[in-house]
């Protein structure tokens, strides 16, 4: 057999018995080529902006195409004409909230664009973002991140705004404490918000009430299993809390699998079949699954299951360079709520599907 065919023959064992083709390489540089019609600077510091300037600097990695760093490079020189404060929204900027967690993600990105680069510019916003995570952000008595100055609740959300940055500068600065504190996050969550039954998580639990809001969100657990694969990636298997966080990722990726449709999507509320299917959550859950499988976290029984998500957002929700069916911005209220949020394309579905597909290319 030539090694193309093995190649071909292994794609489609992977992917869950679909044809290479199905791995949709096409929509995937589509997606991207697509964004950069879009002048970069359009695009806000906030945290859907954030992940899809990750998913740019994602799909840079996997193909070397300069065009998407250059372009994460053009959106993040419009911003950083500004000081980082005014970035988080601290006083007297702060329409979200100060200290707002929606604006720590986009500081992943530009870590990212350093990673590349090289370039001071870039590092030093990336380290003082992170500075105020540690050391200026709203934290539990356990030591659990609130969403903003003030706000006494451990949103699932949060995480992924903190854990990839710390985790990653951590590893490239040589900060143990970094990737600690990233770890900590989630054991603190899944120690307060993730189902002993179903290993799902909740949104939201408030330390002063010591109230929980219900239902299980899905993009809200694409947050978790993504802040997961990205820590876990800067964690070694011999750190205190590895052992705890293969736990964590075990337990939620049985339920996740429990509950994927038989043409691989996800829902919104992920128990209720009668909800609508989510394109940003089975993104998510896509990445999170196929990198926590790359590093040995998962069995690799995970990746067709992962491999399924991918097909069917490509067969459902992509056409001509964009990604739709992702949800609007989502308050934790619960099922009605997450039921009732319009569909359509948004950064941060995009983001999490260029992000999904870069997993999925290296299975080619």
């Amino acid at each position: 057999m030539k090694p193309t065919t093995i190649l071909a023959a292994l794609t489609s064992l992977l992917l869950g018995g679909a044809p290479a083709a199905a791995a949709h390489p096409e929509n995937w540089r589509a997606v991207a080529d697509k964004l950069l019609r879009t002048p970069a600077e359009t695009w806000a510091f906030n945290w859907g902006e954030g992940v899809q300037m990750i998913g740019m600097m994602k799909i840079h990695e996997r193909t070397g195409d300069q065009r998407y760093a250059d372009y994460v490079e053009q959106w993040a020189g419009f911003h950083l004409t500004k000081d980082v404060k005014e970035l988080l929204n601290l006083p007297p900027t702060n329409r979200w909230g100060p200290g707002y967690c929606g604006h720590w993600s986009p500081a992943t990105a530009i870590l990212y664009l350093h990673l590349t680069r090289k370039k001071a510019e870039h590092l030093r916003p990336a380290e003082q973002i992170a500075d105020f995570v540690r050391s200026g952000a709203e934290r539990a008595p356990d030591g659990g991140l609130g969403h903003w100055l003030g706000n006494h609740q451990l949103w699932v959300d949060t995480l992924y705004m903190a854990c990839p940055l710390l985790s990653r500068l951590g590893m490239l600065v040589g900060r143990k404490d970094y990737v600690e504190d990233a770890a900590n996050q989630i054991v603190v969550q899944a120690r307060r918000l993730q189902d002993p039954k179903t290993g799902l998580f909740y949104h939201m639990w408030d330390w002063d009430q010591n109230t929980m809001s219900p239902d299980f969100w899905g993009r809200g657990n694409g947050w978790v299993l993504m802040s997961l694969a990205d820590t876990m990636e800067a964690l070694g298997r011999k750190q205190p809390l590895y052992k705890a966080l293969k736990r964590i990722a075990e337990k939620q990726a049985r339920g996740i699998k429990a509950l994927q449709d038989g043409d691989g999507m996800w829902h919104t509320v992920l128990d209720d079949a009668g909800s609508y299917q989510e394109s940003s959550a089975t993104c998510m859950f896509v990445y999170g699954l196929l990198k926590l499988a790359r590093l040995g976290v998962l069995p690799k029984a995970y990746v067709p299951i992962a491999g399924q998500g991918w097909t069917a957002v490509n067969n459902l929700y992509v056409k001509d360079g964009e990604v739709t069916g992702a949800s609007a911005g989502t308050s934790p209220k619960g099922g009605d709520h997450y039921r009732s949020r319009s569909r359509g394309t948004q950064t941060w579905g995009t983001g999490a599907y260029l992000m999904a597909g870069s997993e999925i290319d290296r299975l080619q």
